[in-house]
């Protein structure tokens, strides 16, 4: 235990010289990513730049991608939250750090959710967050899940993967929090089953699944005529949303 307090202590002064927000985190205990989590997510987000990002669940970890994304000057987050309360808590810290351009916040209670589920028991509700909140988006390349709260029914967290899988970039990267969790652990478990990606279980305080994408882009099968060398292919054309950091911000 006093090795793993030593660890989050660690991570959390490395952190927090890497930010160049001003005011204080939300706190770091409990519920919310630990230190050594957000550091890694923070270190990885300005390595890798991502252009687009979505998260579960706002809070320490909305201003955390947020600031990497400033320091790199390009990119955009959408975090998706159901708690109004919570919500607004996040804005306001955003609003507070001048980071707001960087994030799109989009919150919708909880609603019955007709996909696949590892919930097979008819007589429990299975509830997750509006699907409409994402049907803009595509090319996703970083996915960060940390929501719904567990308590909000049996493996809250399962639909993430089943809605996003056709929107996720070639490159995707997702990542599964609390995965030391039993709950969780099946559903890394199902997910490494169910779909084509490469899976490691990253040995933070309380677990991260980490899940990766390596698909090859679509291709245009339409048979190019000879001489047609003036012809743009698909691939010339960059169809994702503009970000922040793009030159007409």
């Amino acid at each position: 235990m006093d090795r793993q307090l030593y660890r989050q202590f660690e991570a959390f002064h490395w952190l927090t010289k890497r930010l160049k927000i001003q005011g204080r985190l939300p706190p770091l205990r409990g519920w919310p990513l630990s230190p050594d989590v957000l550091l890694e997510l923070h270190e990885w987000i300005m390595e890798t730049r991502p252009r687009l990002i979505v998260e579960f669940g706002s809070g320490s970890s909305t201003l955390v991608i947020a600031d990497a994304l400033s320091q790199v000057g390009s990119g955009r987050l959408v975090s998706i939250e159901h708690s109004a309360h919570y919500g607004r808590k996040t804005q306001a810290s955003l609003e507070r750090e001048g980071l707001s351009e960087w994030v799109d916040l989009r919150i919708g209670e909880l609603e019955p959710w007709t996909g696949e589920h590892l919930n097979t028991h008819e007589d429990q509700a299975i509830s997750w967050y509006p699907v409409a909140l994402l049907d803009d988006l595509q090319d996703v390349d970083f996915v960060l899940i940390d929501g719904p709260p567990a308590r909000t029914c049996k493996f809250a967290r399962y639909p993430a993967l089943p809605a996003l899988a056709e929107k996720l970039s070639p490159v995707a990267a997702v990542w599964l929090d609390d995965a030391a969790r039993g709950e969780e652990k099946h559903i890394c478990e199902s997910w490494a089953e169910a779909f084509d990606c490469t899976f490691e279980m990253v040995p933070m305080e309380k677990g991260l699944g980490v899940f990766t994408f390596e698909r090859k882009p679509s291709v245009d099968t339409d048979t190019e005529t000879p001489g047609d060398t003036n012809t743009e292919t698909s691939g010339d054309t960059d169809t994702r949303t503009e970000t922040p950091g793009d030159a007409e911000r």
